[in-house]
């Protein structure tokens, strides 16, 4: 079964990060080795980091016809960061591997099944 793992980051953090910090090394080697383990493994599909939050635009309908607006939303404290998609053999090992993220970097990460298509009883 293919889950989307959707990692979330508090915002202030994403702003004052030091890419040239210790902890922003250890964060990347864990994801390096992640990624390593889960390709390895099969398990991974693809994952991706997101650009920075003030590039975003949100498009939502109104009586005129779709409006869009910068940013996701306003006045959030989290924001998307990255997703990765995998494909696992159970919903626990999705669990375990979103744990991991949620352990070793911090972020928030939302697990969502991908279904392969409309539900059997339509």
């Amino acid at each position: 079964m293919k889950y989307i793992l959707l990692a979330y980051t508090n915002t202030a953090d994403w702003a004052s990060v030091d890419y040239s910090s210790p902890e922003f090394a250890a964060m990347c080697k864990f994801y390096e080795e992640l990624g390593a383990e889960l390709t390895e493994s099969g398990e991974l599909v693809t994952t991706m980091g997101l650009a920075d939050p003030s590039l975003t635009w949100t498009v939502r309908k109104s009586a005129s016809g779709p409006v869009a607006s910068d940013g996701p939303y306003a006045e959030v404290k989290e924001v998307l960061a990255s997703f990765s998609v995998v494909d696992v053999d159970s919903h626990d090992r999705a669990m375990a591997i979103a744990a991991r993220v949620a352990d070793n970097i911090g972020d928030t990460v939302e697990v969502r099944p991908l279904p392969d298509g409309p539900p059997a009883d339509l």
